[in-house]
Protein backbone atom coordinates (compact mmCIF):
# COMPACT_ATOMS: atom_id res chain seq x y z
CA UNK A 1 0.00 0.00 0.00
CA UNK A 2 1.43 3.07 -1.04
CA UNK A 3 2.31 5.40 1.88
CA UNK A 4 1.03 8.65 0.14
CA UNK A 5 -2.15 9.33 2.21
CA UNK A 6 -2.01 13.08 2.06
CA UNK A 7 -2.95 13.14 -2.04
CA UNK A 8 -6.01 12.03 -0.96
CA UNK A 9 -7.51 15.05 0.34
CA UNK A 10 -8.01 18.95 -1.71
CA UNK A 11 -10.52 22.35 -0.63
CA UNK A 12 -11.64 22.57 2.78
CA UNK A 13 -15.41 24.01 4.02
CA UNK A 14 -15.20 23.61 7.37
CA UNK A 15 -11.93 25.25 8.99
CA UNK A 16 -9.80 23.38 11.59
CA UNK A 17 -8.17 25.08 13.98
CA UNK A 18 -4.30 23.84 15.53
CA UNK A 19 -3.22 25.93 18.44
CA UNK A 20 0.77 26.13 18.43
CA UNK A 21 1.95 26.04 22.17
CA UNK A 22 1.91 28.87 24.10
CA UNK A 23 1.68 31.73 22.04
CA UNK A 24 -1.84 30.02 20.18
CA UNK A 25 -1.00 30.81 16.81
CA UNK A 26 -3.81 29.66 14.83
CA UNK A 27 -3.93 27.03 12.05
CA UNK A 28 -7.05 28.08 9.61
CA UNK A 29 -5.82 27.02 6.16
CA UNK A 30 -8.79 27.04 3.45
CA UNK A 31 -6.46 24.96 1.00
CA UNK A 32 -4.83 22.09 1.42
CA UNK A 33 -1.09 23.25 3.36
CA UNK A 34 1.26 22.75 5.94
CA UNK A 35 2.33 24.19 9.17
CA UNK A 36 6.18 24.30 9.78
CA UNK A 37 6.69 25.17 13.59
CA UNK A 38 9.72 26.39 15.25
CA UNK A 39 10.12 22.70 17.20
CA UNK A 40 10.72 21.48 13.55
CA UNK A 41 7.01 19.16 13.88
CA UNK A 42 5.22 19.82 10.72
CA UNK A 43 1.06 19.67 10.51
CA UNK A 44 -0.20 19.05 7.32
CA UNK A 45 -4.11 19.67 6.14
CA UNK A 46 -5.08 18.09 3.25
CA UNK A 47 -8.75 18.63 1.80
CA UNK A 48 -10.66 16.71 -1.41
CA UNK A 49 -14.12 16.69 -2.38
CA UNK A 50 -15.69 13.30 -1.11
CA UNK A 51 -18.84 12.99 -2.99
CA UNK A 52 -19.07 10.12 -5.25
CA UNK A 53 -16.23 8.19 -3.93
CA UNK A 54 -16.14 4.39 -4.26
CA UNK A 55 -15.54 4.57 -0.67
CA UNK A 56 -17.18 5.36 2.51
CA UNK A 57 -16.03 7.61 5.26
CA UNK A 58 -15.17 4.49 7.50
CA UNK A 59 -13.06 2.90 5.16
CA UNK A 60 -10.98 5.84 4.43
CA UNK A 61 -10.70 6.16 8.24
CA UNK A 62 -9.41 2.80 8.59
CA UNK A 63 -7.03 3.43 5.23
CA UNK A 64 -5.74 6.23 6.87
CA UNK A 65 -5.29 4.82 10.63
CA UNK A 66 -3.64 1.64 9.40
CA UNK A 67 -1.21 3.32 7.19
CA UNK A 68 -0.07 5.93 10.24
CA UNK A 69 0.45 2.85 12.20
CA UNK A 70 2.09 0.79 10.02
CA UNK A 71 4.78 3.84 9.19
CA UNK A 72 4.94 4.24 12.91
CA UNK A 73 5.80 0.45 13.76
CA UNK A 74 8.90 0.45 11.20
CA UNK A 75 10.22 3.53 13.09
CA UNK A 76 10.28 1.34 16.24
CA UNK A 77 7.61 3.17 17.73
CA UNK A 78 4.15 2.12 18.97
CA UNK A 79 1.76 0.82 16.28
CA UNK A 80 -0.83 3.73 16.73
CA UNK A 81 -2.15 6.73 14.98
CA UNK A 82 -3.31 9.17 17.30
CA UNK A 83 -1.36 9.94 20.45
CA UNK A 84 -2.27 8.92 24.06
CA UNK A 85 -2.85 11.87 26.10
CA UNK A 86 -2.11 10.26 29.31
CA UNK A 87 1.57 9.63 28.07
CA UNK A 88 3.15 12.82 27.15
CA UNK A 89 6.25 10.93 26.34
CA UNK A 90 5.86 8.85 23.86
CA UNK A 91 6.72 10.77 20.64
CA UNK A 92 4.83 9.32 17.42
CA UNK A 93 6.53 9.76 14.37
CA UNK A 94 3.32 10.54 12.35
CA UNK A 95 -0.32 10.98 14.32
CA UNK A 96 -3.76 11.78 12.85
CA UNK A 97 -4.94 15.20 14.70
CA UNK A 98 -8.34 15.46 12.86
CA UNK A 99 -10.35 13.17 9.87
CA UNK A 100 -14.01 14.14 9.06
CA UNK A 101 -16.05 14.12 6.32
CA UNK A 102 -18.34 17.40 6.23
CA UNK A 103 -20.74 18.80 3.31
CA UNK A 104 -18.77 16.18 0.55
CA UNK A 105 -15.87 17.25 2.09
CA UNK A 106 -12.80 15.29 3.77
CA UNK A 107 -10.62 16.80 5.83
CA UNK A 108 -7.46 15.15 7.41
CA UNK A 109 -4.82 17.11 9.33
CA UNK A 110 -1.93 14.77 10.10
CA UNK A 111 1.17 16.11 12.56
CA UNK A 112 4.64 14.92 12.00
CA UNK A 113 7.68 14.62 14.41
CA UNK A 114 9.88 16.47 11.80
CA UNK A 115 10.71 17.41 8.37
CA UNK A 116 11.72 13.63 7.08
CA UNK A 117 8.96 12.17 8.68
CA UNK A 118 6.67 14.60 6.26
CA UNK A 119 8.89 13.89 3.33
CA UNK A 120 9.10 9.89 3.99
CA UNK A 121 5.10 9.74 4.90
CA UNK A 122 3.76 11.52 1.99
CA UNK A 123 6.44 9.84 -0.46
CA UNK A 124 5.86 13.23 -2.54
CA UNK A 125 9.68 13.55 -3.16
CA UNK A 126 10.05 12.75 -6.83
CA UNK A 127 6.31 13.44 -7.93
CA UNK A 128 5.75 15.90 -9.83
CA UNK A 129 4.47 19.09 -7.62
CA UNK A 130 5.83 17.16 -4.69
CA UNK A 131 8.22 18.48 -1.97
CA UNK A 132 11.86 17.19 -2.49
CA UNK A 133 13.19 18.76 0.34
CA UNK A 134 11.77 20.43 3.93
CA UNK A 135 14.19 21.26 6.62
CA UNK A 136 14.03 23.71 9.56
CA UNK A 137 17.66 25.35 10.81
CA UNK A 138 18.40 28.44 11.87
CA UNK A 139 20.07 31.12 9.77
CA UNK A 140 23.13 30.69 11.06
CA UNK A 141 23.66 27.14 10.19
CA UNK A 142 22.49 27.55 6.64
CA UNK A 143 24.28 28.94 3.58
CA UNK A 144 21.43 31.28 1.92
CA UNK A 145 21.55 31.18 -1.74
CA UNK A 146 20.12 34.03 -4.50
CA UNK A 147 18.33 37.42 -4.07
CA UNK A 148 15.97 38.06 -1.28
CA UNK A 149 12.95 39.96 -0.28
CA UNK A 150 11.55 41.34 3.06
CA UNK A 151 7.94 40.27 3.99
CA UNK A 152 6.82 43.89 2.31
CA UNK A 153 8.51 42.67 -1.20
CA UNK A 154 11.24 44.96 -1.03
CA UNK A 155 15.15 43.99 -2.23
CA UNK A 156 17.45 43.31 0.87
CA UNK A 157 21.13 42.93 0.62
CA UNK A 158 22.07 39.26 1.87
CA UNK A 159 23.68 41.12 4.86
CA UNK A 160 20.49 42.19 6.23
CA UNK A 161 19.38 38.40 6.10
CA UNK A 162 22.14 36.68 8.01
CA UNK A 163 22.05 40.03 10.61
CA UNK A 164 20.08 37.88 12.98
CA UNK A 165 21.97 34.50 12.55
CA UNK A 166 19.16 33.03 15.50
CA UNK A 167 16.11 33.58 13.34
CA UNK A 168 14.44 29.98 11.97
CA UNK A 169 14.60 29.32 8.46
CA UNK A 170 12.80 26.75 6.34
CA UNK A 171 14.41 25.22 2.97
CA UNK A 172 11.76 24.12 0.74
CA UNK A 173 11.97 22.40 -2.65
CA UNK A 174 9.30 22.51 -4.42
CA UNK A 175 5.97 24.08 -4.60
CA UNK A 176 3.59 24.25 -1.55
CA UNK A 177 1.87 27.43 0.87
CA UNK A 178 2.77 26.91 3.90
CA UNK A 179 2.69 29.04 7.54
CA UNK A 180 5.29 29.56 10.13
CA UNK A 181 5.21 29.70 13.41
CA UNK A 182 6.16 33.07 13.53
CA UNK A 183 6.61 36.35 11.55
CA UNK A 184 7.98 35.85 7.98
CA UNK A 185 11.08 38.34 8.13
CA UNK A 186 12.51 37.51 4.41
CA UNK A 187 12.26 35.26 1.77
CA UNK A 188 14.07 34.30 -1.78
CA UNK A 189 13.36 35.52 -4.73
CA UNK A 190 10.14 33.61 -5.83
CA UNK A 191 8.51 33.22 -3.09
CA UNK A 192 5.11 34.90 -2.63
CA UNK A 193 4.15 36.29 0.88
CA UNK A 194 0.24 36.04 1.18
CA UNK A 195 0.25 37.20 4.82
CA UNK A 196 2.12 38.07 8.10
CA UNK A 197 2.69 34.28 8.78
CA UNK A 198 2.19 32.31 5.30
CA UNK A 199 3.82 31.56 1.86
CA UNK A 200 3.51 30.33 -1.59
CA UNK A 201 6.93 28.61 -2.91
CA UNK A 202 7.38 28.17 -6.68
CA UNK A 203 8.05 24.68 -8.39
CA UNK A 204 11.71 24.03 -9.92
CA UNK A 205 13.86 26.00 -7.33
CA UNK A 206 15.09 25.90 -3.19
CA UNK A 207 13.14 28.78 -1.29
CA UNK A 208 14.15 30.19 1.66
CA UNK A 209 11.98 31.31 4.15
CA UNK A 210 13.16 33.59 6.84
CA UNK A 211 11.26 34.05 10.16
CA UNK A 212 11.11 34.97 13.46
Amino acid sequence: MKKRVTGLLLIMTVVMTVFAGCGKIKFEPETSSIYVKKDGTVISADMEPFEGSNYSEDELKTYVENAVKAYNSAKGAPAEAYADEKDKDTVLPVKVNSLKVDKGTASLFLEYAGCGDYLTFTGTAGTEGGINRLELSTVGETTLEGTFKNAKGEDVTLDGVTKKDSNPVVIVEGPVTMQVEGTIQFVSTGVTVDGKRTVTTPAGSVSYIVFK
